[in-house]
This record gives C-alpha cells, sequence and structure tokens, in this order.
C-alpha cells in the first residue's frame, strides 16, 4: 500500500470521474478530449467497467478501468489508466493495475488488452512491466496483450546479470565508451563538481567508478547486477561503498553532494519514480544530479534509419532491448522526464559528435587514423550541437517539491 492512499471499487459518480480525466487530459497521448466526449465516457465508464480507483482524502488521484464483459473470448479490455501528475512515479498506476489484473483472474478472464498511444513512452514502459507484450501498431495506437495466468504481474523478473552480457550480435560496452566517452564525459562534468560526496547509480564493472576517485574520497554505487558489482569490488576493494540493490527498493540513509547517472535511465521500467527518488531522497542541499543517456538523434542512429536498419530515431533495438534498455531518449524527451520529477535543469549539452557506430569507432580506435586532436574537435563540435551527439547531458539541482505540487 501506499501511504496516504485508499484503493477501492467503483465508488465515483461520472462527475468525479470527468473531473478527474480533465485534470488528467494533457496527459494522453493523444489527449483524451480529441478523442471522446469526457461526460459521455465518464457516464460509459460508470454503468459498464470494473473501477479501480485511488483517493488521497476524497480526491480521486488515480483510475484504471477495464470492460470485464466479454465471457465468448474471456477477454478483458482496459479502457483508461490515468493519475493525476503531482501522484505520478509514486507507484499509484501500479498498483491500481495490480489491482485490476488480479480482478480479470479471479474472473477466469484469460487475456486482458490495451491500447496505448505511440508516443506514450512511459506508458509502454508501465505495461511493458506489468507483463504486457506489444502486438502491433494501429495508426496512432499500439496494441498490447498479456496472458493472464502465464505471468505473474508487476513483479520483476528481470535477470540483470544476464542484461549485462555481451549477445553474438551487440556488445553492452565497447572500447570506445570507456577509452573516449568516459574521459569527455568527466570533462564535461568538472566544472559542475561540488566538494564533497558521490553517489553513481549503476556503477556496472567499476571503470567509470575509478576516474571519479581522483575528484572524491567519499563514494558510494549502487548496482542491480550481482555479477557486475562482484568485478566491480574487485577492482576498488574498499575505495568504494557497494550497494547491490535495484535503484527502486534501494535504502540509502544519507544524501549525497553529487550524484551520476549515466547511461543507465534508459534502462529503467520506471525512469521517473527513479528521478523523483534522487530528488526527494538522495540529492542534498545544493547538490547536483548529473544524468547522462544515449541520444536517439546521433547522427550513426539517424544513419541506421536511413540505411533500413531501425524504424526510426528512437527505436530500441532487439539487441538494446536483450541489454535492458526500456527506451532511446533525446534531449527532450530527457528532460520532459526530469522536469516530471520536479528536479531544475540547471545546464544542458551534449557529449562527443557521433556518426559512427560503437564497433566501428573500435576498429578505428585500434588503428592510428583518429588523432587525439580529432577526438577532442568532435567533442568541442558537440558542445556546439548538442542534439548530434554520442549522449545528452543534463546537469540538474533539487526541485522545491513543496512548492510544485501545491501549485
Amino acid at each position: 500500500m501506499i501511504d496516504g492512499i485508499d484503493v477501492v471499487r467503483d465508488r465515483s459518480t461520472p462527475a468525479c470521474i470527468a473531473a478527474h480525466l480533465r485534470l488528467c487530459d494533457a496527459g494522453f497521448v493523444p489527449r483524451l478530449s480529441d478523442r471522446v466526449n469526457i461526460d459521455a465516457y465518464a457516464v460509459k465508464l460508470t454503468e459498464n467497467a470494473a473501477r479501480f480507483e485511488a483517493y488521497h482524502h476524497a480526491e480521486l488521484v488515480g483510475l484504471v478501468a477495464a470492460y470485464c464483459n466479454d465471457d465468448s473470448r474471456r477477454v478483458a479490455h482496459i479502457s483508461n489508466v490515468s493519475v493525476l501528475r503531482q501522484w505520478q512515479g509514486k507507484g499509484v498506476a501500479q498498483q491500481l493495475l495490480r489491482t485490476c489484473l488480479q480482478h480479470a483472474m479471479e474472473l477466469g478472464f484469460e487475456r486482458i488488452e490495451l491500447q496505448v498511444g505511440v508516443d506514450s513512452a512511459g506508458a509502454i514502459r508501465l505495461y511493458a512491466r506489468a507483463g504486457f507484450r506489444r502486438m502491433e501498431t494501429k495508426g496512432p495506437f499500439v496494441q498490447m496483450r498479456l496472458d493472464l495466468g502465464k505471468t505473474s504481474p508487476m513483479e520483476d523478473n528481470r535477470d540483470y546479470n544476464r542484461e549485462i552480457r555481451d549477445t553474438p550480435d551487440h556488445q553492452y560496452a565497447y572500447g570506445f565508451d570507456f577509452d573516449v566517452m568516459h574521459p569527455y564525459m568527466i570533462r564535461s562534468f568538472e566544472p559542475f563538481f561540488n566538494r564533497g560526496s558521490l553517489l553513481e547509480l549503476g556503477s556496472f564493472k567499476g571503470d567509470f567508478t575509478r576516474r571519479f576517485l581522483s575528484h572524491f574520497d567519499d563514494v558510494t554505487c549502487v548496482e542491480a547486477s550481482g555479477e557486475a558489482i562482484e568485478q566491480a569490488r574487485a577492482r576498488l576493494g574498499g575505495k568504494v561503498v557497494f550497494v547491490h540493490a535495484r535503484f527502486e527498493d534501494a535504502n540509502l540513509t544519507r544524501r549525497y553532494d553529487n550524484i551520476v547517472l549515466t547511461h543507465v535511465l534508459e534502462h529503467l521500467d520506471d525512469p521517473v519514480a527513479v528521478l523523483r527518488r534522487v530528488n526527494e531522497e538522495w540529492l542534498a542541499d545544493g547538490g547536483r544530479l548529473f544524468l547522462v543517456c544515449p541520444n536517439a538523434n546521433a547522427p550513426s542512429r539517424q544513419i541506421a534509419v536511413k540505411m533500413g536498419l531501425i524504424s526510426h530515431n528512437a527505436a530500441v533495438t532487439k539487441a538494446e532491448a536483450e541489454h535492458g534498455h526500456r527506451c532511446t531518449y533525446s534531449l527532450d524527451t530527457l528532460e520532459r522526464d526530469a522536469v516530471a520529477a520536479d528536479l531544475k535543469v540547471v545546464h544542458r549539452s551534449g557529449i562527443f559528435f557521433k556518426a559512427l557506430a560503437n564497433f566501428q569507432w573500435d576498429r578505428l580506435l585500434s588503428t592510428d587514423i583518429i588523432s587525439k586532436e580529432y577526438l577532442d574537435g568532435c567533442y568541442k563540435l558537440g558542445q556546439q550541437y548538442p542534439d548530434l551527439c554520442s549522449s545528452i547531458f543534463l546537469m540538474c539541482e533539487r526541485g522545491d517539491v513543496a512548492v510544485q505540487r501545491s501549485s
């Protein structure tokens, strides 16, 4: 259960539901009001759908509605999932979905389906975490399906050790990452470093962690893969405090002056929820978050689209999905999620202009074709054209949560 939230069935009136949906309207993609008459839709839900409602005192803050009346095909249909913005990232949607799926299973339904906007990346991640699979795209919507009884709803069954292993056609990390990107990331971060402590979320095998030891004496790392953390401990020993946990579960009892989250956010099922933990629980007053993700608009990816290798810039490839990727960020969507977590974006930039894929860079770096001056030129060009960089970078500070949520 979530503190302060009551989950109930079928309490709301049509007027209450309509008021709730209007407050959530801008969060639907496409907007709900562009697709339905909200008042009529609220009446339809009240009369025909099973409704799973989250209340904070007398306010309806979350609603999942499902039609469980297709007895002939034993298929249920989720028609609505909505949570007020100030309650997003707190597990409200997950709890309501879990209750809805359990209800459908108890009634004997074999499958549950839904449609979601093709551009609703956060919602798609939420449903994928619940066990839904993408079936087909119809215009602006993606059809998703969950076979009930074959999946335990909303349980985290990811194998983080498997995700970090190389696949036959794709490595988890390349020499380009270690030898080129890591030094230039540090170079981008240095002007903004605070004195004091550092928390690295996602340390992998400690390669990037090692570069922070010349800047900080107080370093803590959180890593979900047991195999990775064993190798990191072997390399770095007592110089670093390691916490073996998922970010969603990590119990950190202090705040940090610097937090680093590099090439990790795209792996998370609910990135906004983790960013909220950073903002509300882990950043010290005056602390800074260094947030870096691979860039959907990197020229190497745009070229891959033109070659027909991927469908669009932000596509998640099969190999990326095997390594745990859930999305591919661009500057605007990365800032969207940071702002949704109430973080204050202070600086935005890109790291390293990149027109070649990582495996191509690895081959080039083994020759004398690429000079240090050329690499520096790509780094400097990236400052001028951040949207064409290998990675995108936001430096964020704590937002004033109390003020923002009362507005």
